[in-house]
């Protein structure tokens, strides 16, 4: 195994440190009262998306600032801003949400020379309710703006992939597309709440395959323990999803988008009439606990895409997740697709995500074995664990591991070590 590059070295090493001394000072305090579990029920309740949608992230953030944390002098120091924000939502309509991530990736292995990527996100979120704004079925423009941008390195971590051989994503989202607008769409709640709909330009992956620990952002990296790799989730695009409860337990979803999404292209189908389309139908104890406990069968169809010369997949998920004692979530997944869209054809993936009891601190572990899509290369495993250190409550620091066995297209095993920063308004 290659040596890390002093600079990196010393980067994790520091990191690394400091957070393990916060964590000993931490642990001779109480533990602190948090309520995780009643954010991830609002946010299941905001948004017929994955936590990761914009009306979720915007819940799960509010209710975060209003608990305790570590560096209370901080949170204080932005609670004027917080509180303005505050007002100008409550006479306008518009909830706006502002927040930075960057992440530094550093990989022990490289077929290239690079083995160092960085890379930071800004991005502002809008939910503007227009209609019925205090009714029950509200109908809201829903907006993420972004500028996603290099930090210091030649690459990013949405990059390094190629630079190591492995067939997948190290760095979910984190990539280097300039200012782009990422989603922008009319959601719209219906039956009182029992079901939603949303249309415009939607990010596909916000309603295909949800599960409660899926976010790049704030907890796993790796596109492959995130979600199946045997399904092909394209960039954001124009497309409708829906979805609601037909019992109080059973509910069903669906989405219809662009196959040919694009981050930096916002044109109306720019590859022609060419879909990727999901459904899901699935069980949870009630409607709050969509993302704490779930178990769905899912299926997906991807049209053929001529100019990007990519044929036709389809292919079915069965996937769950169980939240026990509000602390500790243990998620899996079976899945299988035909065609080389996909980045394997058959996988099993499966994890735990555990809240300590300090503050909104967060660690996980995740591992996927995944058949390759191309059959020469041989079985392909992911692990990944990370520990979430919850600095305040609008800042958090994450430390991430990644073990890349048989990576594809490169001999030698590889490790892939990141540092995640969060500031979110």
């Amino acid at each position: 195994m290659d040596e890390l590059p002093m600079n990196g070295h010393k980067i994790l090493i520091s990191a690394c440190s400091g957070l393990l001394t916060a964590l000993l000072l931490s642990a001779t305090a109480d533990a602190q009262e948090n309520s995780p579990q009643n954010a991830l029920e609002a946010a299941a309740s905001a948004s017929i998306g994955g936590p990761a949608s914009a009306q979720a992230q915007q819940e799960q953030d509010r209710l975060r600032r209003l608990e305790e944390s570590r560096w209370p002098s901080l949170d204080r120091a932005l609670d004027p801003t917080e509180e303005a924000l505050s007002r100008f939502q409550k006479s306008s309509g518009l909830s706006l949400s502002f927040d930075y991530q960057a992440l530094y990736q550093q990989s022990t292995h490289s077929l290239t020379g690079l083995d160092q990527s960085a890379s930071g996100q800004a991005r502002i979120i809008g939910n503007w309710s227009l209609l019925n704004r205090d009714g029950p079925n509200t109908g809201s423009l829903v907006f993420i703006l972004e500028n996603r941008h290099l930090l210091g390195q030649a690459i990013s971590p949405a990059s390094l992939a190629g630079q190591i051989g492995y067939v997948g994503a190290t760095g979910v989202t984190f990539g280097d597309t300039d200012t782009s607008l990422s989603v922008a769409y009319w959601s719209q709640v219906l039956a009182g709440g029992r079901a939603g709909l949303v249309a415009g330009r939607i990010d596909p992956g916000d309603y295909s395959d949800i599960l409660g620990y899926v976010n790049p952002r704030t907890t796993f990296q790796n596109y492959s323990i995130l979600f199946s790799p045997v399904l092909p989730i394209p960039d954001p695009g124009f497309g409708i999803a829906g979805g609601g409860f037909i019992t109080d337990h059973i509910y069903a979803l669906g989405i219809v988008s662009d196959a040919n999404g694009s981050l930096t292209d916002v044109n109306w189908f720019p590859g022609g009439a060419e879909f990727y389309t999901y459904g899901e139908i699935g069980w949870t104890p009630a409607k709050d606990q969509r993302y704490l406990t779930n178990v769905h069968l899912g299926v997906f169809h991807v049209d053929d895409r001529e100019d990007a010369g990519v044929p036709s997949s389809h292919g079915a998920i069965l996937s769950g997740n169980v939240t026990f004692n509000e602390n500790l979530m243990l998620f899996g997944r079976l899945g299988w697709s035909d065609g080389s869209a996909p980045i394997a054809r058959r996988a099993v993936n499966a994890g735990l995500m555990w809240r300590p009891g300090l503050y909104d601190d967060l660690f996980g572990f995740g591992v996927t074995v995944a058949d390759p899509s191309d059959a020469s290369l041989s079985d392909q495993t992911t692990a990944e664990m990370f520990y979430r250190f919850d600095v305040s409550d609008n800042f958090a620091i994450t430390v991430d591991a990644q073990y890349l066995k048989n990576p594809g297209l490169a001999e030698d095993d590889t490790w892939v070590l990141g540092l995640r920063m969060r500031l979110n308004l």
